[in-house]
């Protein structure tokens, strides 16, 4: 089965330090680094990006919750620049982390939130970004897959799932096979994350054990994102070709 590979980073010092990465097909940045001023994409990734990440926004979101009108039109507003960014770097997706666990257990919230999240999906698609909520495991939300579906399908937005899987904490394969079985149709764009500078690496037999997991959506290619962690330096960006060659 062909894969799309891509990278993701966290910072602008990782961004500056990325090798080339020909075996690479594309680059996922954080919402945090389209907004500062003295940010420029290296001529080698140019025609790589494609995502930006919001997995840090989950908090962000949160607080919005209980506030007034005037923090959230401020929210929009930098959301709507950095998509802009975003845009004019030919990105294709934007992605949002929310808390899940909340979200199912506060129908209240789930209700802010899905006004909110229909608002950043409007101004994700007038700058032609495709929106993508992300899905973290483990998490306490795919202990019942079902009901993520049901819930996310109630907010009636047109969204895709990424799975954020984090395969080094307990679980998480498991919670991740019992989510494919569940929805297979969902299990198409991942990204692994893990803390290369705290000692987690990847193994050819973990990856097979998580490609198992990934099912192609009709002709779309699926995604398969590394995220070695904030702290990797460039050393642990190159030890991934050996492991996904």
């Amino acid at each position: 089965m062909k894969l799309h590979i891509g990278i993701s980073i966290a910072t602008a010092g990782q961004l500056a330090e990325l090798p080339e990465l020909k075996k690479v097909d594309f680059l996922e940045l954080p919402f945090s680094l389209c907004g500062q001023p003295e940010f420029t994409l290296p001529k080698s990734w140019k025609n790589r990006l494609h995502r930006i990440s919001g997995r840090s926004e989950s908090r962000t979101l949160n607080s919005l919750i209980d506030t007034g009108n005037v923090m959230r039109r401020e929210f929009y507003r930098l959301f709507s620049r950095n998509c802009a960014v975003a845009s004019s770097l030919k990105a294709g997706e934007v992605t949002l982390a929310i808390d899940w666990e909340y979200a199912f257990d506060n129908a209240g919230y789930a209700a802010e939130l899905r006004e909110i999240l229909r608002c950043c999906y409007g101004i994700a698609f007038k700058f032609s970004l495709t929106p993508v909520i992300e899905l973290r495991i483990p998490g306490s939300a795919v202990l019942k897959p079902a009901d993520f579906i049901r819930l996310r399908n109630s907010w009636m937005i047109p969204v895709r799932t990424l799975i954020d899987l984090h395969p080094h904490e307990p679980g998480s394969l498991e919670m991740l096979e019992n989510f494919f079985a569940a929805n297979r149709f969902e299990c198409n764009k991942f990204r692994i994350s893990y803390d290369a500078a705290g000692g987690n690496y990847l193994t050819v037999k973990l990856l097979d054990r998580i490609k198992n997991c990934i099912c192609p959506v009709g002709s779309e290619i699926p995604e398969l994102c590394f995220y070695p962690g904030r702290n990797a330096d460039r050393e642990a960006f190159q030890a991934i070709l050996p492991v996904i060659a």
